[in-house]
């Protein structure tokens, strides 16, 4: 580690907000191998607002300093920290050469909760860098590794809502594609949330994708796909899967 003084600056500030109780809780509900400093998002998201004492250096010192953070800290909190810093700057500004360093932290990811955070960074360095990005993904697509399998593709989409779809079905559905034999818990979860919330903006694409691919896709990705259909295409989705089963 390049910079352990600034370690134990970030770790000093999270420990003085943090649970130890949480902090125990946190690895077992995350399957994490990590430590933790128990402390909650939101609170841990006013402490990055905040800054540290490093926030006054230009921001490619920054990101190097987080780099080094994130790619060495045993602290779990310490890595969300890291993405924090990205969370709030993304969506307004990504500087040209900012994947070329942060495409490396998926090697750190091995819980769910980083996943997610990360995804959700890197759907918008996507949308700044297209091609660059969008390569990576793929080449993580086709691996069998959990973790960056599993942010290839749920960083194609800006976490929820109305403006979470931001690329078209003929970018989206083969990345799911390949996903969709994966029964892998984490896998299912992430296959069935991207075509749930791509049916926002593309309810008959989803469908068609669906029905074509129905017999290979799990019933857990299923379920997440279908949620937030009206009850009676729910049941109608899980009755055509039902029947090809039996078939």
């Amino acid at each position: 580690m390049k910079y352990p003084e600034l370690h134990a600056e970030v770790l000093k500030e999270l420990a003085a907000i943090g649970s130890p109780s949480f902090a125990l809780h946190t690895p077992k509900d995350r399957k994490s191998e990590l430590e933790y400093s128990g402390v909650r998002v939101p609170e841990r998201r006013k402490l990055s607002r905040k800054g540290f004492s490093f926030f006054d250096h230009p921001e490619s010192e920054v990101i190097s300093i987080w780099d080094d953070l994130f790619m060495h800290s045993p602290n779990g909190d310490v890595l969300f920290c890291a993405l924090d810093y990205l969370r709030f700057r993304v969506p307004k500004s990504v500087s040209p050469d900012l994947w070329s360093v942060i495409r490396n932290w998926v090697k750190r990811v091995e819980n769910w909760a980083h996943s997610d955070e990360m995804s959700w960074v890197y759907s918008y360095v996507l949308e700044a860098y297209f091609d660059e990005v969008f390569e990576d993904l793929v080449m993580w697509n086709k691996t069998n590794e959990l973790w960056p399998k599993r942010i290839s593709i749920v960083s194609l989409i800006h976490y929820t809502g109305k403006n979470a779809v931001f690329l078209p079905p003929d970018v989206v559905f083969p990345m799911v594609e390949r996903c969709v034999d994966d029964d892998r818990y984490y896998m299912q979860k992430a296959t069935g949330w991207v075509l749930r919330e791509m049916h926002r903006g593309y309810p008959n694409e989803v469908e068609d994708f669906l029905s074509t691919h129905l017999a290979r896709i799990g019933n857990s990705a299923l379920t997440r796909a279908v949620e937030r259909m009206e009850k009676c295409e729910r049941e109608a989705w899980r009755d055509q899967k039902k029947r090809l089963i039996q078939s």
